[in-house]
């Protein structure tokens, strides 16, 4: 199928060719779609957490998924920024590759400020309706490559702004949440191991523990290596920033077929 992409953007690009940009922009878009398979979400997490309360207290209720409503926020938040981000990409694409930008994004509304770490990021909200609105908009220039430019100029900034953010709730609140779960199982692991009867429970408690902080050791590996490639499509979308005027050059050329090889190796040696 990635074949099939990069061979058709080749052949509608004309003479003015920009196959890297569209190269790059397929491996981004792409790393972007595997952010939607990471486990645990927020939502997750906050579950997880109170199934273990409730086991600690020894209680009963239909109800432990009550209090998890910030959490579901959180979880819309990112999807939010990577559906700008990504249908950013896919425009971008389809300039490069015929011309025409079809790619649109829906107004923000509510849905972005939602959750509190938000609140008074009105930065970040900002970034995002003004990527949204550079999609609705579209270009008065006739010109391929000042299409191509334009958009790139007006975009580099939002989407650094929107990178960052995404890295940010993944390391700094994801990954802190799975530390919180972690130091909450082995209380939990230690209060059944102190009330075990016979070696084969204690026994049971401690394998059902080491499992679990390789699970929770796993989950944060992957968001790590998520984010790193994260970094990798906005280093990528930097170095299209600043040869947004020679991107015939081959300098251009070269800087994107790095950061596009370094994206596919992510992607074959990730498991997201």
């Amino acid at each position: 199928m990635r074949l099939l992409v990069i061979l058709f953007s080749l052949a509608v690009s004309g003479c003015y060719s920009l196959a890297h940009v569209q190269q790059f922009t397929t491996e981004a878009t792409e790393t972007l779609a595997q952010g939607a398979q990471l486990k645990p979400t927020f939502y997750q997490t906050c579950q997880q957490r109170q199934r273990m309360l409730l086991l600690q207290e020894g209680k009963l209720t239909r109800s432990f998924q009550d209090g998890c409503e910030l959490q579901q926020q959180a979880d819309t938040t990112l999807l939010q920024i990577r559906e700008a981000l990504t249908h950013y990409l896919l425009a971008l694409h389809q300039l490069v590759a015929s011309g025409n930008s079809s790619a649109s994004l829906a107004p923000l509304g509510n849905a972005l400020q939602s959750h509190p770490w938000l609140a008074e990021q009105g930065d970040l909200v900002s970034a995002y309706q003004e990527l949204a609105q550079l999609s609705l908009t579209g270009f008065t220039e006739r010109t391929h490559r000042k299409k191509a430019q334009e958009l790139i100029a007006r975009a580099n900034g939002p989407v650094q702004m929107l990178l960052e953010a995404y890295q940010f709730v993944l390391t700094d609140l994801l990954v802190e949440s799975i530390d919180r779960q972690q130091k909450m199982s082995f209380t939990y692991s230690r209060e059944l191991l102190d009330s075990a009867q016979s070696f084969l429970e204690k026994k049971q408690v401690i394998e059902e523990y080491m499992d679990q902080v390789l699970e929770y050791e796993s989950q944060q590996q992957r968001l790590q290596q998520f984010v790193g490639a994260l970094q990798t499509v906005g280093e990528g979308h930097r170095a299209v920033y600043q040869q947004r005027k020679s991107l015939q050059q081959q300098t251009a050329i070269d800087a994107l077929a790095h950061y596009t090889s370094q994206l596919q190796r992510m992607q074959v040696l990730s498991k997201f």
